[in-house]
């Protein structure tokens, strides 16, 4: 029996129907109610005192000689508490609106770029509502102008978007920054940055949206003061948070589908497309970001019975697939983008998995030599860069070995002479080799006690050393650690040739690209490898219970460096391998922190900067 008795009360009688309006529609905002002379006298009043001030701004600002002058100013514009949304960016005039803060009670502040050749279009708008006859009830530019609160000059925190006493107070701070440009004036900001000496992220650490692209760069306060009023570019600064740990620790149970929403982004390659072929411990095909771009025709092994899988306790192989397909995966799972992949993957297992007899040392070079046939054979109109981070543990490559000769020999097609001037040409990309992980610090500090390694010396080679940019540590338990090498040193991880004999060898390596750092305790005593906020980020071997993993060293650099090849090979197919290497390194700039190994009382001669790190990589636009 029912527990209540009586009927249900009935309101269908009285409903209404009606549009949805959002709480954004300001349906439920009081009216502002404003005295349109006061009003309008004092906000243009504020209006001049802010163009006058941001001019005299600019005028103080210290720029290198054939810096192009700022084309506009940046206001702050507050709003009144009881104004709804509000967009103040007109594209007619060209005005833009940037960061949009909120304080603790409440008043909003939005960021306005204001370009010089609109400014008397934006100023007669508040004029119009100030002083222009008025018919009627009918009041000039009232939407726009009576929301408006105030008006100020802007200053930097009026750009900054993350907790306020993360923003250093002191001009001298040292900091990574997170640099949310305008997508169609990012090269503007890229390219004053780098006159000014800054640090900033390669083309993979850039985050890309329809509207914004946010630009790590590693810098004073003030410097990202000067960069920011010089180039009209950025909409919003912040802290630059995002590393590998985001993936690894905070978001890993989400990490799937972060990969599954990338690879439905990405346009996968063809098969008539240039490959990268890693000779390494094979590659786990079915990963969701691999498997598109490499055919199950394009695995071999130098031993049949070895397999073609990745045996590698940490997915060596794998990892190093995802790098020279995609490079760091940080950024690409984090935003928006929509990666065009130009080249594909081939693998060729050259290391023995457990249970073989390992390989003879005196033999890798007629296993590379076979190495290299296979794809070959199979594929012989495909262009490709081999990509081998593995090297001969401990044999320095101070003198030529059989290794390095046949690299040599095998790169220039020395081994195909007899078929005429069109024989084949190989471009080998080559790691120089790491320093070993050691708990103790002192143990590994002083790079020159560890010789680049066989091969790294072949001259017909492109040799790949390591270099970060990775700073700040994320991990909780290792807050008061540091990185070992600041922004733009060489890392860690890689080698050096201090201790080769210049007159008999190659200055290498030709190129660095990122190899992650090493975690250095607060004592300095104490040494920590594969941090995951310190390294980068790629496919893992296990891709259905932890499909991205950190990966570090110069075997992470030697992958991209694979992927920086390979993409030049698809944009000019013309090129000679040769080409290809000598646009590498050409291309390559000294990072500041290198320039400065140069300047001042404790300057180091070039040749030993040289020797331990050459140019990081730079990636160009090849002319057609």
């Amino acid at each position: 029996m029912a527990e209540y008795e009586h009927r249900h009360i009935d309101f269908s009688g009285l409903g209404v129907v009606r549009d949805y309006k959002s709480p954004g529609s300001n349906a439920r905002q009081r009216t502002l109610q404003r005295i349109r002379e006061e009003h309008g006298r004092r906000v243009v009043g504020e209006l001049d005192v802010a163009f006058r001030s941001a001019d005299r701004g600019r005028e103080a600002l210290d720029l290198p000689d054939g810096t192009p002058p700022p084309d506009g100013i940046y206001l702050e514009v507050e709003l009144a508490p009881g104004a709804g949304p509000t967009t103040l960016e007109r594209k007619r005039e060209g005005t833009r609106q940037g960061a949009v803060t909120v304080t603790a009670n409440g008043i909003r502040r939005i960021a306005l770029f204001v370009p010089d050749d609109t400014r008397d279009v934006f100023d007669a708008v508040f004029r119009d509502y100030a002083f222009a006859e008025v018919e009627g009830d009918k009041i000039p530019k009232k939407s726009r102008v009576e929301p408006v609160e105030h008006i100020r000059t802007a200053r930097l925190q009026t750009f900054w978007r993350d907790d306020p006493a993360a923003l250093p107070d002191d001009s001298q701070a040292e900091m990574w920054w997170a640099l949310w440009c305008f997508t169609d004036r990012v090269e503007r900001v890229d390219e004053l940055a780098r006159r000014l000496g800054l640090t900033v992220g390669g083309d993979d650490t850039r985050l890309r949206f329809p509207e914004v692209t946010v630009l790590p760069v590693h810098g004073r306060r003030a410097a990202i003061e000067l960069l920011l009023f010089s180039t009209g570019g950025i909409a919003e600064i912040r802290r630059a948070t995002d590393t590998p740990a985001v993936f690894t620790d905070e978001l890993s149970g989400m990490a799937n589908d972060f990969v599954e929403d990338l690879a439905e982004r990405v346009t996968w390659p063809g098969r008539a497309v240039p490959a990268v072929c890693l000779l390494d411990t094979g590659v786990n095909r079915g990963h969701a970001l691999i498997e598109p771009a490499l055919d199950r025709d394009d695995l071999y092994a130098v031993v049949a019975d070895w397999g073609v899988d990745d045996h590698s306790d940490i997915g060596h192989g794998s990892g190093m697939a995802g790098l020279a397909l995609h490079g760091d995966l940080t950024a690409p799972l984090a935003d928006a983008s929509q990666p065009v992949l130009s080249h594909r993957l081939e693998s060729v297992k050259i290391l023995p998995p457990d249970g073989f007899e390992p390989n003879d040392p005196f033999s890798y070079g007629a296993i590379t030599t076979s190495a290299a046939s296979l794809p070959e054979i199979s594929a012989p109109e495909r262009p490709r860069v081999f990509c081998a981070a593995i090297t001969n543990e401990n044999r320095s490559g101070a003198e030529p070995t059989g290794w390095s000769a046949a690299l040599d020999q095998i790169s220039s097609g020395a081994d195909a002479v007899d078929e005429g001037p069109d024989h084949i040409r190989r471009l080998f990309v080559q790691a120089l080799g790491n320093i070993g992980d050691s708990s103790r610090a002192d143990e590994i500090s002083d790079a020159d006690a560890f010789p680049g390694e066989d091969p790294a010396q072949a001259w017909n080679v492109l040799t790949v050393g390591g270099i970060t940019l990775k700073s700040d540590i994320a991990e909780r338990g290792y807050r008061d650690w540091s990185g070992w090498s600041s922004p733009g040193d060489r890392s860690p991880y890689s080698r050096t040739t201090t201790l080769w004999r210049s007159s008999q060898s190659p200055i290498k390596p030709e190129v660095v690209f990122e190899a992650g750092n090493r975690a250095l305790s607060r004592s300095g005593a104490e040494a920590l490898s594969g941090l995951p906020s310190l390294s980068l980020l790629t496919t893992s071997k296990a891709a259905g219970r932890e499909p991205v993993s950190p990966f570090w060293a110069t075997s992470a650099a030697t992958a991209q460096a694979g992927r920086m090849a390979a993409r030049m090979m698809a944009e000019r197919p013309d090129f000679w391998p040769e080409t290809v290497r000598a646009l590498m390194v050409h291309s390559a700039r000294w990072t500041p922190h290198m320039l400065a190994e140069f300047e001042g009382p404790q300057a180091r001669p070039r040749e030993k900067v040289l020797q331990e790190s050459t140019g990081m990589e730079r990636q160009i636009c090849v002319a057609r």
